[in-house]
């Protein structure tokens, strides 16, 4: 009997024993707790700037509960990365594009305790970039010469258009077809008359393409071989300033060209041209525009509703030509003006202020909005680019001035933004050429300028690529007096306007 109440009396105490739960433990005492040492407590990690080969890791410092300073071991995958390491702070490199990292950062005390956070990431593209140096000619490498348009052709490849010359002073079109790393394919010129160093322009038509210079019209097909050439003689007046602007090509291959003409009238000095050809470049119609004392067309589009849409510039205080014999008095703003196929106005705007804006560039958006923008000049003689957006019917939704000098050409991004490309430091030794990026609200989220030492780097025209980053056709030439050193430049930039050259990044 005596065993069967000892035997009740010992379960009685196991079974209180299992049944004690952790908060109902008798407390530890402060001396006690002082014993225990405590792992490092809870940190954050923070994932920066992940490009297509690199991760940029950084965290808080993990708190000791006992004072100590902890030390970190950095884990990707199944490898430790850096060991025993007390910076809170590490670039991962050598990685793979578009791919899933995992990986943590662990904390540990000198006692070994330890607390770990975990991390995830993604790397971006491999965007292939380069700059590649060109000659101006496939057997010469002493040639001069500039880039004016870039266009990217049915096959994939890509027309450089501009100007060479041989001898430094009579100045050819030219064009280059380069492939998409920067090898040229065939380079060829056209020797007539140019006119003006710098206006030439070109347009991707059906059967191959259309160039522009002064006062001739140039057909070629896909291979550079000329199919026709015009001159346009209400062009051919050797006066500074009287040439063939821009040209487009319609559905029909009918062709419209805009240029600009000195006047006979009393009060009017220049009048802006709009002039459609047939596809074989015979004059169908012109039609004249002296509406002020200046009147000059730059840029010419085809919208999507099927209008024809000119950008040009217009005097817009009124300036008599004697006023303005006398002294300044002329005020220049950007005109935009809308015309059917027929070449009539449906509307005409005029947008600046007290600057004189100087144009440059014009698109059309998907969205049927117009985006335009060139030089704005203060009464100080200072240079800022400057760009407009605007809706179908002229109302403006958008005016920038930028500090850079120039904006030459202006394109939209995927995500409904802009890239424009221009000019810094343009009256100086070293002129470099600039991006400038504005998001699809229209802020600007990057700028970039490429430069080289005593060197001259100039590009009017941008592409964008179809991986989100851009295409680039520049000219550079070198500031020595004795040196030949002329170059085309094509460049490959990826979405942020890097490129692989480490002495031109900025």
């Amino acid at each position: 009997m005596k065993n069967n109440f000892l035997v009740l009396a010992l379960l009685a105490i196991f079974c209180s024993c299992d049944g004690i739960s952790e908060d109902d433990q008798i407390p530890i005492s402060p001396d006690e707790k002082s014993d225990i040492n405590l792992p490092p407590e809870k940190f954050i990690v923070s994932v920066d700037s992940v490009t297509y080969d690199k991760a940029f890791l950084s965290w808080e410092e993990s708190i000791d509960p006992e004072g100590f300073r902890n030390q970190y071991t950095i884990f990707l995958g199944d490898s430790i990365l850096s060991e025993n390491q007390v910076d809170t702070g590490l670039v991962i490199d050598r990685l793979n594009g578009l791919t899933n990292y995992t990986g943590k950062v662990l904390a540990k005390d000198p006692q070994g305790n330890t607390y770990s956070v975990n991390f995830e990431f993604i790397t971006k593209r491999d965007y292939q970039t380069f700059l590649k140096y060109l000659n101006f000619s496939m057997d010469q490498e002493c040639v001069s010469g500039f880039i004016q348009n870039l266009i990217k052709a049915p096959d994939g490849n890509y027309l450089a258009i501009g100007k060479s010359s041989e001898n430094g002073s009579n100045y050819f079109n030219f064009v280059a077809k380069i492939d998409p790393f920067g090898n040229p394919i065939w380079m060829k010129s056209y020797p007539y008359e140019n006119g003006d160093y710098w206006e030439i322009q070109a347009f991707l038509t059906k059967t191959g393409l259309l160039i522009m210079s002064n006062h001739h019209v140039i057909k070629l097909d896909k291979n550079g071989n000329e199919i026709w050439v015009k001159a346009i003689e209400l062009f051919n007046r050797g006066i500074g300033g009287v040439e063939i602007k821009d040209i487009v090509e319609g559905a029909k291959e009918e062709i419209f060209l805009i240029g600009d003409l000195n006047s006979e009238k009393v009060d009017v000095i220049k009048q802006g041209v709009l002039m459609k050809l047939s596809p074989d470049g015979e004059i169908v119609w012109e039609k004249f525009f002296e509406t002020s004392l200046r009147s000059s067309f730059k840029r010419i589009v085809i919208s999507r509703e099927n209008n024809l849409v000119i950008l040009g510039g217009k005097e817009t205080n009124g300036c008599t030509k004697q006023e303005s014999n006398s002294g300044y008095c002329e005020q220049i703003d950007f005109w935009i003006l809308r015309l059917s196929m027929s070449g009539e106005i449906e509307w005409e705007k005029t947008y600046g202020d007290s600057n004189l804006d100087l144009p440059q560039t014009l698109i059309e958006l998907k969205n049927g909005n117009i985006v335009f923008g060139g030089i704005s000049i203060s009464n100080s003689q200072s240079y800022s680019a400057r760009i407009f957006e605007i809706r179908s019917n002229g109302e403006k939704i958008w005016d920038h001035i930028d500090p850079y000098h120039y904006f030459y050409s202006v394109k939209e991004t995927p995500e409904n933004g802009l890239i424009a490309i221009g000019m810094v430091n343009a009256y100086s030794y070293q002129k470099k050429m600039g991006l400038v990026k504005f998001g699809n609200n229209r802020t600007v989220e990057w700028r970039k300028s490429y430069g080289e030492s005593m060197t001259n780097v100039s590009a009017k025209d941008i592409l964008v690529d179809g991986d989100f980053g851009f295409r680039i056709a520049a000219s550079r030439e070198n500031m020595n007096a004795f040196d030949c050193d002329q170059k085309l430049l094509f460049i490959k930039a990826d979405p942020w306007g890097y490129f692989e050259h480490p002495s031109l990044n900025e």
